[in-house]
Order: structure tokens, then C-alpha cells, then sequence
């Protein structure tokens, strides 16, 4: 029979359990952050979330990280390709066209962020004139115009514009930076009886000028129709449908799921009913289809 050997040193269980005691500490410091901050994340959705939605002024800081954010993302995505159309002036006129009927609303007539929308989002407006805009490259604007900027007020026009007139907004932009952009149409507001006729329960045409206006249809043709120039409507033409679900030179499409089949029916009542005869001249749905640059 083996004898054990007296001389071998007998393990002390307060020294063996000593590793097994720390390890136990961190595992329960580890859970403890864990649940910290899970359980900081859950107040910040619940409370601090919704408490955000009263926010209107900056935090220290909070402008400065804001275009910092925006300055990252949208150099990491941006085409790096020059602007197709930066010295076409008739894609300028295209690009005016379009910033009066989608971006003038929030960011001015002239880029200044003084519209009579962007003046009262939180964010406000960018001012498009502004030493941060400026230096965002031509293809910075191009993405941010077709993606949109999440929690902000910018949104995307990707489904609404093809790139060429997203393009010929980037050069409008920039004419409106150096000063030079061609005047903007003037363009007749809305009257009060003008406003009135609008009604989404009443007859076709009183429910295409629901439609009309809710689409900011007037911004850019005016409340009839009367707009100046190339922007005037002439009713009586086959195009108009397919201009509205198409777009056209510096005008957006509107897809089913913005304007209904049978809101557009309602639309071209009203505009039927409103706007002059064509009368041999021809109105801003005639001849423009395809006509991108």
C-alpha cells in the first residue's frame, strides 16, 4: 500500500476559494453595469424620450454635434462625381422650379432658412447660404436632398424627383450661396374665397382644390393656375395626369400613394375648372415630359 507523504503541503480552503470569490465579484459588477445601463436605457425611452418631443432649444453642444452628424453621414454616402448640370441654365431655371415648390416652404426664397415653415420645426431650416452648407460638397446636397435627414424636418425627394432635377436643385442652391440665382417666379398667394372652394367632402371640383392646396400645388402655379410664364396650367390637354404621376422639368411625381386615383380625377376637375383655356398656347403639363435637364 501506498503511504501518503506527510511533507505534501495540504491545500488551505481559504486560499483556494479566494479566486473563485473575486471572479464572482466581477461576474456581479458586470450584471450590475448590464442592468445599469439597461435600466437607463428603458427611463430614457419611456421618460426622457417622450419629455424630448417639448424640446425646442439647444443644448450646449447639441449644434455643433448636429452638424457634425450631418457632415459624417453625408460624406460617407455622397456620389463622388461632379454635378452634371452645375453649368446648364436651363437646368437652373429646373432647379428653381423645383426649390420654389418643395424647399422654399422651410428654407426662404432665398436659402436663408426663413420660411414660413422651416421657422417654426425644431430643428429649424438650414439656412442654405450658411458657412456649413457651403462647404458640404455638390454631391453632400445631392444625397441629403434625395435620403432626407432623420429627426429633423428635412425630408426625402428621392421618390419624387429624378436625380437630374435633384441635381439642378444643387445648382440652384449654389446660385442662391454666390448670389446669382435667376429671380423666383412671382407666384400670386391664395385669397381667402380661393381657399374657400377647397372641401374633401364636397363636389369633384371642391375636392380637387382640397387636394390642390393640401399638395402645395399653388406654391409653384399659383391658386388657379395663374401662375407666370412656363409655371401657368391651361386646362383642356391630355398630359396632366401623366405630367402629375410622371413629374416634369422641375416638378415632382406623385405616386398612387400620395395623390389616389380618384383624388387625381378630383385634382384635374379642379384644374379644369380653374385654369384658362390652352387656346393654341401651351401650359406647363404640355411638351415638358421627359424633359429632364
Amino acid at each position: 500500500m501506498v503511504q501518503p507523504n506527510q511533507n505534501q503541503p495540504v491545500a488551505n480552503p481559504a486560499t483556494t476559494a479566494a479566486p473563485v470569490r473575486r471572479a464572482f465579484s466581477v461576474l456581479l459588477l458586470i450584471a450590475g453595469a448590464f442592468l445599469g445601463i439597461a435600466g437607463a436605457a428603458v427611463v430614457g425611452l419611456l421618460v426622457i424620450g417622450p419629455l424630448m418631443l417639448s424640446h425646442r432649444q439647444d443644448l450646449p453642444f447639441e449644434r455643433l454635434y448636429g452638424n457634425y452628424a450631418v457632415g459624417l453621414l453625408s460624406r460617407l454616402n455622397a456620389p463622388n462625381v461632379p454635378n452634371p448640370v452645375a453649368d446648364n441654365p436651363r437646368a437652373l431655371r429646373a432647379g428653381r422650379d423645383a426649390y420654389t415648390g418643395s424647399c422654399a416652404v422651410c428654407h426662404g426664397a432665398d436659402g436663408r432658412g426663413k420660411g414660413f415653415l422651416g421657422m417654426a420645426t425644431y430643428p429649424p431650416a438650414t439656412d442654405l447660404t450658411s458657412h456649413d452648407a457651403r462647404e458640404k460638397s455638390d454631391g453632400q446636397l445631392f444625397w441629403i436632398i434625395k435620403n432626407g435627414l432623420s429627426f429633423t424636418g428635412m425630408p426625402a425627394f428621392g421618390d419624387q424627383y429624378d436625380d437630374q432635377t435633384i441635381w439642378a436643385m444643387v445648382s440652384y442652391i449654389r446660385a442662391l450661396q454666390n448670389r446669382q440665382a435667376p429671380a423666383p417666379a412671382a407666384v400670386p398667394t391664395p385669397t381667402m374665397d380661393q381657399l374657400d372652394r377647397a372641401n374633401p367632402d364636397g363636389t369633384a371640383v371642391e375636392r380637387g382644390a382640397a387636394v390642390y392646396f393640401a399638395q402645395g400645388c399653388h406654391t409653384c402655379h399659383g391658386p388657379t393656375g395663374n401662375a407666370p410664364g412656363e409655371l401657368a396650367l391651361r386646362r383642356g390637354g391630355g398630359e396632366t395626369a401623366e405630367a402629375i404621376r410622371e413629374g416634369r422639368r422641375g416638378m415632382p411625381a406623385y405616386s398612387p400613394g400620395q395623390i389616389s386615383d380618384t383624388d387625381l380625377a378630383d385634382l384635374i376637375a379642379y384644374i379644369d375648372s380653374v385654369a384658362p383655356a390652352r387656346n393654341g398656347e401651351g401650359g406647363f403639363f404640355e411638351g415638358r415630359g421627359g424633359d429632364r435637364e
